[in-house]
């Protein structure tokens, strides 16, 4: 008996073994997730974060690049009204005389 006492103790000591390796297995696997976890959360806010800072730059260059673009159209809207009323102002009195001229003749 004392062999099969023996035998029982060396089975119930390596299941007892068996049942703290896979509790640390366990343990390790949940440590592991949450890390994981923490980890992709980490990498989300820094993503973001670099999102967020390339969006602005974009923004602001888009901006200056508007901004620059509406200058110019305004300048050579400007240049455009400027020689209109330079044209109507050389040319005012001879178009008045044509449409009378038109009016007349019909």
């Amino acid at each position: 008996m004392n062999k099969g006492s023996n035998v029982l103790e060396r089975l119930v000591e390596l299941d007892r073994k068996a049942c703290a390796m896979v509790e640390d297995a366990q343990e390790g696997l949940e440590d592991t997730l949450a890390n994981t976890e923490r980890d992709m959360e980490r990498f989300r806010e820094e993503y973001t974060q670099k999102a967020v800072q390339r969006i602005g730059v974009v923004r602001d260059e888009e901006g200056r690049a508007s901004q620059a673009e509406l200058m110019d159209i305004a300048q050579r809207y400007h240049s455009l009204m400027e020689g209109l009323e330079k044209t109507y102002q050389e040319r005012h009195t001879q178009w008045e005389d044509e449409i009378f001229q038109r009016c007349v003749e019909k």
